[in-house]
């Protein structure tokens, strides 16, 4: 069904039912713009303005103006009924003028109406974008939460290890300090060894005689100093295990510092891009907010301007 058929049936179907001929209840029940309700009711007044014109042709000649109708009456009659029709056509005249300017007042606000309809779609798009970036810096934000939480813990962790590592340092230090103090000890072992030695030589020089009774106390003495020099051994091959230790722990520690500091810059990029995305959340509100009071005040004007419309239909 076409439009001009469907604003036609909508009027006749008001009309029926006794409910105001208006653009307002046209277009609604028509399912049609204002401008073309406003077009095809103005078509439809014209039609039935002129059925009922038509209805309001001469009328049959009473019976009693036929009676009367050689004293001239019906000469009368046409008189009155011309006279009645002038007036009836100035009347029309007048209500076709103001029914005009109304008309074209009308179509202005049903555009009006139709433009404010469009822009208002179009406000409402651009709120539903400005909502799906808010959406977006929300979604953002959570995320850069979780990466700084995940990093503060990593740098937690790391802190844990560093300190675990600072105490097997310490421990190996200590170790190292205990394998020199044995080191230094078995030394002034071997140099007392060697002492008794010289002594015990000088005094196999001196005294052949008790040479036998020496032999025994040197050969004591030149097993201390054997022990000695392989205490000394043992000692320097603890004292170059330790020292690989504090190579290895001082390399570890090295590597937990440059782990650690990784972390932090890890941390300071997910704060500066949580702030990036607070900030273009607080952007994006600032949008909507905007949005929302021109929608407000689109909301305010449009039934101003529709209301004019309906009163005057």
């Amino acid at each position: 069904m076409r439009d001009k058929e469907r604003v036609f049936q909508a009027a006749e179907d008001l009309t029926a039912e006794g409910a105001p001929v208006t653009v307002t209840n046209v277009r609604e029940r028509a399912g049609c713009s204002n401008a073309t309700a406003t077009k095809y009711l103005r078509e439809w007044r014209d039609a039935k303005a002129a059925e009922n014109e038509a209805r309001q042709a001469l009328p049959d000649l009473p019976a009693v103006v036929a009676a009367l109708a050689e004293r001239g009456i019906e000469a009368l009659w046409r008189a009155a009924v011309e006279a009645a029709r002038s007036e009836h056509e100035a009347a029309a005249a007048a209500s076709d003028e103001a029914l005009a300017a109304v008309v074209g007042e009308a179509d202005a606000l049903a555009a009006r109406v139709d433009e404010a309809d469009t822009e208002l779609a179009q406000f409402r798009a651009v709120l539903e974008s400005a909502r799906e970036h808010a959406r977006s810096a929300e979604e953002e934000r959570g995320a850069a939460e979780k990466e700084r939480a995940a990093t503060a813990a990593a740098a937690a962790r790391l802190e844990g290890d560093l300190a675990a590592t600072r105490q097997a340092l310490d421990a190996a230090r200590d170790e190292l300090a205990q394998e020199r103090a044995a080191t230094a000890a078995a030394e002034r072992a071997r140099s007392d060894a060697e002492a008794a030695g010289a002594q015990a030589e000088g005094a196999a020089v001196g005294l052949r005689e008790s040479l036998t009774d020496l032999r025994g106390t040197l050969e004591a003495a030149r097993g201390d100093v054997a022990q000695a020099h392989r205490d000394r051994a043992t000692a320097e091959a603890a004292r170059a295990a330790a020292e690989a230790s504090v190579a290895r722990l001082e390399g570890e520690l090295s590597a937990s510092r440059g782990a650690l500091e990784a972390a932090r810059t890890q941390a300071t990029e997910a704060e500066r891009a949580r702030l990036a995305a607070v900030a273009g959340q607080a952007q994006a509100e600032g949008t909507a907010a905007g949005l929302r009071e021109a929608l407000e005040a689109a909301g305010t004007t449009t039934p101003a301007a529709a209301e004019p419309s309906t009163n005057r239909s």
